[in-house]
């Protein structure tokens, strides 16, 4: 049985027998009471012991939180390790102040690219944004004068990566940002690797040149639209840019003094404000990274948030609808990267999200993230709204597999014994 037909019939038995005790017995029912209950029914029909079981066994590598929630509903929720890491997980005996908590803000990197696409077809909705505009509309001097916003956001333009680029191209600048990104592609005129609609492969470029296209649209600076018209909506309270992080302020040009040319990265800090809410990127090898200068290009990468924002979002978006309606969420997390040959890949890909049809846990909507020493995953099922959420900090695949065994308990395929 579906959760979604499941609540409210749980809501109607508790309903009704109230309504019946009404006359007899002065009795309200309180939201917390309504809560407890459900927790408790939800307790009963899924085996939270096994899921606690996997989290405890995913402790032995992670660094990072994990959260498995049904809608709103968390049923495991665990952090683990260091915001910057002293030694290989686990580690037990951290102090408090480098402590990961259920708050701490990671670098979410391409788990970012569906706040990307909901601002787009936020502003495709309100008819400000055509999918099949090219972009030398908005951007006329790119030389892809015949790839759409669609290509952009199902990854079929053919535009090259610019991580690729080599990081002189950029000067002096401590943090690239989108314009300046835009700006060398027309200079060097990057060849396309592919004809346009030929073939499928994801690239980061995409999304960076769609948020400037929100930016140039909407009349705002990215990160105030995103927060604005999706973040706040969805009560995404505790939700930033790296922009914001590391103070970069479009409003009053403050910026981080300027590096070497040839350098990848810059020694820019948090924030004081932030200094204690964020976790550090760490490679293989306790390897620490430093901020690389291509953070400062959003669209792509760029946000920070933590377990609850994620679950608000997750609601927010793909159950609640508000921050689009319906029929444009289901077009974000549906197939939408059919070639023009009409060949479609083996990747499944709609606006932001991944898809997969799994034979045995059915339509999973999701994406993972990896950028700069974080390694993240975040999942929903449509069909019983589980939402999964691995956030990590070092490169080590501690979270690999884990999500397909959660399913595997939720779907009643595994069991786990005392």
């Amino acid at each position: 049985m579906r959760l979604s037909r499941h609540i409210p019939l749980f809501l109607t038995f508790f309903i009704t027998f109230f309504t019946l005790k009404a006359d007899t017995v002065p009795y309200k029912t309180s939201d917390e009471e309504i809560r407890r209950m459900l927790v408790e029914s939800l307790r009963e029909r899924y085996d939270i012991e096994g899921l606690e079981f996997l989290a405890n066994e995913m402790s032995n590598k992670l660094n990072g939180s994990l959260l498995v929630a049904v809608r709103d509903t968390v049923l495991v929720l665990h952090s683990y390790g260091e915001r910057r890491l002293t030694a290989e997980p686990p580690k037990w005996n951290v102090a408090e102040e480098n402590r990961i908590t259920d708050s701490t803000l990671f670098d979410l990197a391409s788990v970012s690219k569906q706040f990307t696409a909901a601002a787009v077809l936020n502003l495709c909705r309100q008819g400000k944004i055509d999918l099949d505009d090219t972009i030398t509309r908005y951007f006329p001097n790119l030389p892809y004068k015949d790839v759409t916003v669609r290509n952009l956001l199902n990854h079929t333009s053919g535009i090259p990566e610019y991580f690729k680029f080599k990081y002189t191209l950029f000067g002096s600048t401590a943090f690239i940002d989108n314009k300046q990104l835009i700006d060398v592609i027309v200079r060097n005129r990057f060849k396309r690797t592919f004809p346009v609609g030929a073939r499928f492969e994801y690239v980061n470029t995409n999304y960076a040149i769609l948020a400037q296209l929100v930016e140039d649209v909407s009349g705002m600076p990215f990160e105030q639209y995103v927060r604005e018209n999706i973040f706040e909506p969805a009560g995404m309270k505790n939700t930033y840019f790296f922009t914001e992080i590391v103070g970069i302020d479009q409003a009053t040009g403050r910026k981080v003094p300027p590096v070497a040319p040839d350098s990848e990265t810059s020694d820019a800090k948090p924030l004081q404000r932030f200094a204690g809410k964020v976790a550090y990127g760490h490679k293989g090898g306790l390897k620490f990274a430093k901020y690389d200068r291509m953070n400062g290009v959003l669209g792509d990468k760029g946000v920070y948030s933590n377990l609850g924002d994620l679950l608000r979002w997750a609601n927010a978006y793909f159950i609640d609808y508000k921050v689009l309606p319906k029929e444009w969420v289901e077009f974000a997390s549906s197939r939408e990267n059919q070639l023009c040959s009409g060949d479609l890949p083996q990747s499944i890909y709609g606006y932001g999200l991944r898809i997969e049809e799994s034979p045995k846990h059915g339509k999973i909507v999701y994406h993972g993230g990896l950028w700069n020493g974080f390694q993240h995953l975040f999942l929903y099922r449509p069909s019983d709204d589980v939402v999964i959420v691995f956030l990590s900090n070092y490169y080590n695949k501690a979270h690999s597999g884990y999500s397909d065994k959660m399913l595997d308990i939720f779907d009643g395929i595994s069991e786990f014994e005392e």
